[in-house]
């Protein structure tokens, strides 16, 4: 009778960072991002969180010195 019981049907809302898929824009399955999108709130065009949106600590605070920066210096 296990064979008559309905399956559970789960929903997928993201998808492993281990699964190789097929890139949309060179169209082979990698398993690492290649940089060729542009991504959208930190999410390729694949779907994965994109590593080249990512920000790194030094990176924001070189930002905000430029910022700082810019702003104390005059136009000239």
């Amino acid at each position: 009778m296990a064979l008559l019981r309905p399956k559970h049907q789960r929903k997928r809302t993201s998808l492993r960072s281990y699964v190789t898929i097929t890139c949309p824009h060179n169209g082979h399955q990698v398993s690492w991002c290649r940089a060729l999108c542009e991504p959208i709130d930190g999410q390729g065009d694949c779907g994965r969180v994109a590593p080249h949106s990512l920000v790194g600590r030094t990176q924001v605070a070189i930002a905000i010195f430029q910022e700082k920066s810019a702003k104390a210096t005059p136009n000239r």
